[in-house]
């Protein structure tokens, strides 16, 4: 299992073993938040960022749209209530992970967007079980673009998240960031070219079995 019990941090430039991304993931030192300072690791001296809001052009569109991770199809509804299409984006993944029935796994995120709606970009975990039917947790969204609006920031900040397993679980984490569009006619659910600009980022920090 690529988790240890206590701190799981990423420490150098490759992501450490049982780790794999799909899209644009590499360890950072620092990153500038939408909201304009800097962001630092929470331990140690990187973190894992998902997706790469700087590899664009003057109009804010992917250098290299072949490198995203193809998102369309997944369907999310956020606690903001906007339900919302995917449309690409990057993940984080973990690998061949066993955790016991009353364990927590505890893990930082910074959810951060530089988009506007209706493009509601977002952020979601899931822990998907090697057998299927067995215990899980289904795509979980952290947060969205709508979320953070009605704040008027475009960044979470560092926030922890604590999964308490009611059961054993044996699967895979997947840490996931998509460009997003608001669904307003669910007879028309292909994402706009426009959905597809303006990436968001998703940083992950101190990741914790207890």
């Amino acid at each position: 299992m690529p988790l240890v019990s206590g701190s799981n941090s990423f420490e150098s430039a490759k992501l450490p073993k049982g780790f794999k991304s799909r899209g644009l993931v590499k360890t950072r030192t620092s990153i500038k938040s939408p909201d304009g300072h800097m962001v630092s690791p929470i331990a140690g001296n990187r973190f894992a960022c998902i997706d790469d809001p700087e590899a664009v052009d003057a109009r804010r569109m992917r250098l290299n749209p072949q490198a995203a991770e193809n998102l369309v199809g997944i369907v999310v509804r956020p606690q903001s209530g906007v339900p919302t299409i995917a449309a690409d984006g990057a993940s984080l993944i973990c690998e061949g992970v066993e955790l016991k029935k009353g364990k927590r796994l505890v893990f930082a995120f910074n959810f951060m967007t530089w988009g506007d709606m209706p493009w509601n970009d977002f952020a979601t975990f899931e822990a998907l079980p090697t057998n299927p039917g067995s215990y899980g947790l289904q795509r979980h969204v952290l947060c969205d673009l709508a979320d953070l609006a009605t704040a008027g920031r475009r960044a979470s900040d560092w926030r922890l998240v604590t999964w308490t397993l009611a059961d054993d679980f044996t699967g895979t984490l997947t840490w996931t960031v998509a460009n997003g569009q608001e669904i307003t006619d669910w007879t028309l659910l292909d994402p706009a070219a426009e959905a597809f600009s303006n990436p968001p980022a998703l940083l992950i920090d101190d990741i914790r079995v207890f």
